[in-house]
């Protein structure tokens, strides 16, 4: 998946208005590109100061339209549905209350305006090892409103990501892992700690999409869905405001039916691990095997291959 081909066949920012979350400094559209706005949970002094020591180019974060804390989006971006477009890239998967928060982008989007997310896949990142988040965590998250990451979010982020170049981790490094994990947990009612809150697939986001339309909690249809290689790509249409809720369910079963996302392997374990391990191997391997040493060096490892066998 080529992002700024799938971004050109989605939105048009010269000509639409757009609202980009969380750019930091790597932003998908430009203001030179078109007229878009920026929002994020910090200004971009605050953001400068929070990822000083961080793989970021401070330099780069541009300047932060709208900061999004503990008010409404709609009441942070000035009250009004006026953009044609939402963005965020690897956000979505750091939200405390899912639900809560997509509603909020639709309150902002024009009728027929696209939210596009970029999203990792959990099979092929750190997560993993994770089973993929459920109804039940996405609804409690809602009923409780939460505006930062709680406790269970926290302890699950530390605890049970893997780095996946790393060997797995021994007793003792384990256990301190969960250590961690709880003192940082104890200290979620005090402080905003980042977490990667959910762990997706692509049908797995899908059913959580399904549970919200039939909850009639998010005026969405799907609108378009694409695999990349460590990550995914969904495309949100805002329906119209006036549309009854059955009729916003039937929109939204006939794009999911139209789209027809594929039947994953979503669950968590070691299995898990090994087989993103697999993945990110493979990937490696096909950014080298069309090169020349690669080819001239073939009889070699078929040798290698013989002899550890």
């Amino acid at each position: 998946m080529d992002r700024a081909e799938a971004l050109a066949a989605l939105i048009d920012p010269a000509r639409q208005r757009g609202l980009e979350i969380g750019p930091l400094d790597r932003p998908m559209v430009t203001r030179a590109m078109g007229p878009v706005e920026y929002v994020d949970r910090a200004s971009r002094e605050g953001l400068v100061a929070a990822y000083d020591g961080h793989d970021v180019d401070r330099a780069r974060i541009p300047e932060i339209d709208h900061v999004w804390g503990e008010q409404s989006l709609l009441d942070c971006v000035g009250g009004a549905r006026a953009y044609d477009y939402v963005l965020a890239s690897h956000v979505i998967e750091h939200v405390p209350d899912v639900f809560g928060w997509l509603g909020e982008i639709a309150s902002v989007l024009a009728d027929g305006g696209l939210a596009v997310f970029f999203v990792p896949d959990k099979r092929y990142t750190f997560d993993a090892r994770r089973p993929v988040s459920t109804g039940g965590e996405f609804v409690d998250a809602h009923l409780r409103r939460l505006r930062r990451p709680d406790a269970r979010q926290v302890f699950n982020h530390v605890y049970d990501t893997r780095d996946l170049k790393a060997p797995p981790l021994d007793e003792a490094a384990l256990t301190e892992r969960a250590r961690q994990g709880l003192d940082l947990a104890r200290r979620t009612d005090a402080e905003y700690l980042d977490a990667h809150c959910w762990v997706f697939t692509p049908a797995s986001l899908v059913d959580a999409l399904d549970l919200a339309s039939r909850l009639d909690l998010l005026p969405f249809e799907l609108a378009h869905l694409e695999q990349g290689t460590d990550e995914f790509l969904v495309a949100l249409r805002r329906l119209p405001e006036a549309m009854p809720p059955a009729a916003r369910r039937e929109a939204f079963t006939a794009s999911a039916a139209r789209l027809d996302p594929p039947d994953d392997a979503g669950t968590g374990g070691d299995a898990a691990v090994l087989h993103a391990q697999a993945r990110a191997a493979l990937a490696r391997a096909d950014a080298i095997e069309n090169s020349t040493i690669w080819r001239a060096t073939a009889p070699l490892r078929a040798l290698l291959g013989r002899l550890r066998r």
